[in-house]
Formats: structure tokens, C-alpha cells, sequence
């Protein structure tokens, strides 16, 4: 062979030689301790026998320096706990010994325990742990390959939820997809069905939130509006409040929370007309720690008071004893102990990790006896298992688990935790639990008098556009009115005077059949007022169409009337009186009322040829929205923490409609 091939040089050798030399050369040794390691093969004592040790395989970031390596720390004291009151509930005839390798939250010091787990350690049964969601998933996918089964107790990334690529992937810590059913459950239990999302364009974020939309489509909510921000959020926070956005679901770190409620606080986007819920897992004083804007900690505290923090539970609220034989409270105080003991902080996770070890135990006490079992129908007793028989059946009765522990109904739906979701609220200055929802019932349950809205009521999703007429003011048509019929009995007794007197010298002298003209114009004109006064409160609206035109002919006809016959009279005095060689000029009634008829035959050709080609209609005016003045109601009215409903609201904002 050529130096340059011995020596894989790429100019001469393909790549795939040097990977096949490089794979005859090191892969036999390695194959056959990974072999010798991994096959159950003809290995039938780890389930046949009583007293036996069973390995697990424990993988975290242990190294201090390491990313969340604070989680683990408070996690090895459950875990122990766990072992110990399994080996004291005397119901199992195996204890388990448990392992950690250290991932150290590094993609490829993670995955280099894991195969240093498998090749050198003992025959792992099952994984437990997975803390970083990169190195999780990384070791998840490829699960199935290996016949192992992983529980997680942290990874609540969202991604780990598809069983198409993770099939063997569990974990008893709810996804952070969780809340979503329980954000819609309480949007529902108050009726908010309009609400705008602000996100962090983060990948944990994002995904999040494209679930959450698919939870609200599900429930009919709308989504007025959808933000997405990187660094600054006051741009999307100002177009939330453009698009009217009332309710408010954010998605981001304790970081960003700070910029977010100080623009809120800035744009004036907090107290009685809003509601913000957020995600509940930041840490405690979290706006001390984080604040890096231009706001105080008072205007934070201003904006942030009210808001709704949704996360899982760490431990049930109901003291009933689980599996262990112990309540929440009780297991939560040996777990203290054990802190102290060992000095190290706790971790919030710590409930899952100690349910995670009881689920082992229950699942491969389970598996044991259904192998057990087999091996007695054996009737040749040659019965054998491998590990794809044994990896099947673990999977099977994972998917099986039901029992009560310290984090409450431990059930798997697709591997995913079917958990409880907690609700608390920031109230003056801390935040209050003031509800759960159960999962598995998909019940929400709110204390009573707990929750507490800035306003008199819980906020509205939207501004309520209410269309009022703007009617004619009663008792101001009712004045009109009164002073219209004592004009109209006024007149009425100038007219029969006048008719009465009608041959009196002076009375005839000054055309009584004009002034009667004036007179019934007059009366005519007084009628409209009443028919001016008629709008949609008192007739239909047909009748109100019909009354246009009717009110506009009597005004007219009654004006052209009185107007008309006094015009006569005063032209026909500058006709006497412009006559300069003073001869008698007689001008007779006939002839002025032949001019008040000319006048009135004018106004009624424009007003048939008016009603022929355009006819008046009834038309709407819209004026500027004003508040609605029946909207504050009494203290006490709505209760808190109680369902209310929007038909039953007064709207914020009142539409007022002319009519003409």
C-alpha cells in the first residue's frame, strides 16, 4: 500500500477507507463492552430473584459552574429520601441503587456520560433525570435505539412533548405547555373572550405561545393581537394598547418583565381596564433583582400590582397521604432535614424528583412480576428475555401509572404529566395563591376572596361600543309643549275676535279675512312643534319616516301662510301710498288672497317635485364616544372571585345617535 494511504491522506484515500480503518481499528473492543453491558441476553436474575439491586441511571449537571446546576443540587436529597422510605414500606423485594453521571449541561460532555453509562456501568433498566433541555432532548431521541426508558423530573420544554421523536421519553414535571388549558379555563371562568399576547422572541417562549394559540382558537377566544420582542418591548406594548388590548398574556424571562410593566407603566396600561397574566416561575423579589430601566421600584410595583402568575404546583395543597404513607407537609419536612444536613439549597423541583423515584419502583415492580409470571407458564423453563422485550414492557406499564404523591395525582397522558397548575396574584407588594386547576379533572377552583380587581369589577376584554339613541329631553318637550298650547289658545281667541268683530269698522278696515290667514299660519306653525318633538322614544321607527315629511309640509304651509297673508297686506299699504297723484286706489281682499295662493301654490310644487325626487328619509348621525354614565355600579355589586357576565355590564363607552 501507498505511504499516502496508510497514512488516509485525502488527496489519495476517500474519506470512507479512513472511517473504515478508523472503525476496524477501535469499534471491536468498544462493541463488545458496550455489548456485554447493555444485553440482557440469558441474564434472568435481576427479576427473578428477591433482595436484588437495581441500577438506575441518574443524569444532571452536578459540577457547581455548570448551567442550573442549582437545580441538582437540591434534588440528590429527595432522591435519597425516596430510596429510603421505599426500602421502609417493605412492599418491594428490590432496592434501587441509583448512579450519577454528570452532564455538566453540556451537549457533548452529556452525551459522553451517557455512552460511558452504558458502556462501562452496570445494565441500566431505566434513566432518571435530564435537567438541560438540549442535553435532554439530545439523549431522548435516541432512547429507542437503546430499549431504555427516560423519566425527567425538570425538562419542561415543550419540544420533548412529540412522541414521534421521543417515543420513550417520561417526566413527571408538568411541560410548560401545561398551563395553557389553565390560562384558557380562567380567561373562560371570566369570560374574556378578546386578549393579546406579548412574547420574547425566545425558541422556549415561541413555542409556548404557538400552543397557547392553538388553545385559544380551540375555546373561541379571540386574539386581537400577537407581539413578539427581543429586547426593547415598549414598541409592542404601545401597539397592544392601539389595538385596544384589555387582557394581556406575556411570555418572558424575569429579565424582560421589569422593561415590560415599566412601559406599561409609562403608556399608563395597568390598573381597573387591564389584566396581566404571566408566567409564575420567576424568582421571589424578582423586580429588585432584574430592574434595569429608568422606572423606580415604586412605579414597578404600581404597574405590576394585580397581575396573575401561572405555574405548576410543586406540591399538592391537599394533605392526604400518597403512596409514601406521607402527606405533602410531612415528606416536606424530613426534606428540610435533609438540606440541612447535607447544606445545600432547595430545589423546586425536588417533589417531582421524589414521585419520579416512586414511579421506578412502582413500574418495575410491575414489570418483575409480569416477566415472573411469564416465566412460570414457561413450560419448556427456558424462558429468556431480551432487552427489546424488557424496554416495551416498561414503557407499557409507564403509560399505566396512577397513584397519589407529594406533587399530588402522579398520570401520564402520552408521557406528558398530567399535573396542577397553580394561580397567584400580586397583591401589594407579594403574590397570593388564589386558585389551581386540576389537569386530569380539567377543573379550575379559585378561593374564595382571594382574588382581588383594582376596579369594582373584574376588567373588561375590550371597549364596549353601546349604540344609544339620544333622545329628545322629556320634560324640556313637555315645557315646549305647554307654551305651545297656550300660544295655540292664544291665537284661538285672537281668531274668534277676529271672526266675532269682523264687521266693526276698524276690524274691516284691516282685512279680517287676512289677519285670520296670519292667525291659522300661525296655528299651523305652532302644531309643528309637537311633531318636532317626536323622535324614536315616543313613535316607530316607520312613524318617525312618515312625521319628516309631515312636520317639514305643516311648517312650511303654516309659515307661508302667515308670512304670506301679512306680505299682502303690507304691499297692498305701499301700493295706497306710493300712489303720488293721491287717487283712489281700491285693492280688494280677493286679490291679496289671490296672492297668499299664488305663494302657497309655489311651495307646493316644490314640495311635491322635493317628495317626487328625493323624499326625506330617516337618517342616523353618529357623534363622539362619551363614558357611559351608568357605568361605575356599587361597591360590593360583583364578587370577588365570582363568574359575572357581559351582558349584564354597563359598556364603558356610550355611542350617541342623532336622529333626522
Amino acid at each position: 500500500m501507498a505511504p499516502s494511504r496508510r497514512h488516509c491522506g485525502w488527496e489519495m484515500t476517500p474519506l470512507s477507507v479512513c472511517l473504515l480503518l478508523s472503525i476496524l481499528m477501535f469499534q471491536p473492543a468498544l462493541a463488545k463492552v458496550c455489548n456485554d453491558y447493555t444485553r440482557h441476553g440469558q441474564d434472568n436474575s435481576w427479576f427473578s430473584g428477591d433482595n436484588e439491586k437495581l441500577p438506575i441511571m441518574v443524569l444532571m449537571p452536578m459540577n457547581e459552574s455548570a448551567l442550573m446546576s442549582s437545580i441538582s443540587q437540591g434534588i440528590e436529597p429527595a432522591v435519597q429520601l425516596a430510596i429510603q422510605h421505599i426500602k421502609e414500606s417493605r412492599n418491594y423485594k428490590f432496592s434501587l441503587i441509583t448512579k450519577i453521571y454528570d452532564t455538566e449541561c453540556d451537549n457533548a460532555k452529556g452525551l459522553r456520560a451517557f455512552f460511558d453509562a452504558i458502556c462501562y456501568g452496570p445494565k441500566h433498566l431505566m434513566i432518571f433525570g435530564g435537567v438541560c433541555p438540549s442535553v435532554t432532548s439530545i439523549i431522548a431521541e435516541s432512547l429507542e435505539g437503546w430499549n431504555l426508558v427516560q423519566l425527567s423530573f425538570a425538562a419542561t420544554t415543550p419540544v420533548l412533548a412529540d412522541k414521534k421523536k421521543y417515543p420513550n421519553f417520561f417526566r413527571t414535571v408538568p411541560s410548560d405547555n401545561a398551563v395553557n388549558p389553565a390560562v384558557v379555563k380562567f380567561l373562560n371562568f371570566y369570560n374574556w373572550s378578546r386578549v393579546g399576547t406579548l412574547t420574547q422572541d425566545v425558541q422556549r417562549f415561541s413555542e409556548v405561545r404557538n400552543d397557547l394559540t392553538n388553545e385559544l382558537e380551540k375555546a373561541d377566544i379571540q386574539i386581537a393581537d400577537t407581539e413578539s420582542f427581543s429586547n426593547d418591548p415598549c414598541v409592542n406594548v404601545k401597539k397592544l394598547k392601539d389595538n385596544d388590548v384589555r387582557i394581556i398574556i406575556g411570555q418572558f424571562d424575569e429579565n424582560l418583565a421589569s422593561k415590560v410593566f415599566c412601559c406599561a407603566y409609562n403608556l399608563n396600561m395597568y390598573g381597573s381596564k387591564y389584566q396581566w397574566i404571566i408566567p409564575g416561575w420567576y424568582q421571589g423579589n424578582w423586580w429588585e433583582q432584574a430592574n434595569s430601566t429608568n422606572c423606580t421600584t415604586r412605579k414597578l410595583l404600581t404597574a405590576m400590582e394585580g397581575y396573575i402568575a401561572v405555574d405548576f404546583e410543586p406540591l399538592s395543597a391537599k394533605q392526604v397521604k400518597g403512596i409514601s404513607g406521607r402527606t405533602p407537609k410531612e415528606y416536606e419536612r424530613e426534606y428540610s432535614k435533609e438540606l440541612q444536613q447535607k447544606g445545600v439549597e432547595p430545589s423546586k423541583y425536588h417533589g417531582f424528583a421524589y414521585d419520579g423515584i416512586w414511579v421506578i419502583a412502582k413500574t418495575l415492580t410491575r414489570v418483575m412480576d409480569l416477566l415472573q409470571h411469564k416465566e412460570r407458564q414457561d413450560m419448556y423453563h427456558n424462558f429468556t428475555v431480551d432487552d427489546r422485550e424488557v424496554g416495551k414492557l416498561v414503557l407499557d406499564v409507564m403509560n399505566e401509572t396512577n397513584f397519589y404523591g407529594v406533587t399530588g395525582q402522579v398520570m401520564f397522558r402520552n408521557g406528558e404529566r398530567m399535573g396542577t397548575i397553580k394561580f397567584t396574584q400580586f397583591q401589594e407588594g407579594q403574590e397570593v395563591k388564589v386558585g389551581e386547576y386540576n389537569a386530569i379533572a380539567d377543573v379550575l377552583d379559585l378561593i374564595n376572596n382571594t382574588m382581588r380587581f383594582q376596579g369594582v369589577e373584574p376588567p373588561k376584554d375590550r371597549t364596549f361600543v353601546r349604540l344609544q339613541r339620544r333622545n329628545i329631553n322629556v320634560p324640556l318637550y313637555s315645557i315646549l309643549s305647554v307654551i305651545t298650547i297656550l300660544g295655540m289658545l292664544m291665537a284661538g281667541a285672537f281668531l274668534f275676535f277676529n271672526i266675532k268683530n269682523r264687521n266693526h269698522r276698524l276690524i274691516k278696515m284691516s282685512s279680517p279675512y287676512m289677519n285670520n290667514l296670519i292667525i291659522l299660519g300661525g296655528m299651523l306653525s305652532y302644531s309643528s312643534i309637537f311633531l318636532f318633538g317626536l323622535d324614536g322614544a315616543l313613535v316607530s321607527d316607520k312613524e318617525f319616516e312618515a312625521l319628516c315629511t309631515v312636520r317639514t309640509w305643516i311648517l312650511i304651509v303654516g309659515y307661508t301662510t302667515a308670512f304670506g297673508a301679512m306680505f299682502a297686506k303690507t304691499w297692498r299699504v305701499h301700493a295706497i301710498f306710493k300712489n303720488v297723484k293721491m287717487k283712489k286706489k281700491i285693492i280688494k281682499d280677493q286679490k291679496l288672497l289671490i296672492i297668499v295662493g299664488g305663494m302657497l301654490l309655489i311651495d307646493l310644487c316644490i314640495l311635491i317635485c322635493w317628495q317626487i325626487v328625493d323624499p326625506l328619509k330617516r337618517t342616523v348621525e353618529e357623534y363622539s364616544l362619551e363614558p357611559d354614565p351608568f357605568l361605575t355600579k356599587p361597591a360590593g355589586m360583583w364578587g370577588v372571585g365570582k363568574p359575572w357576565r357581559k351582558e349584564t355590564l354597563g359598556n364603558p363607552l356610550t355611542l350617541l345617535l342623532g336622529r333626522g
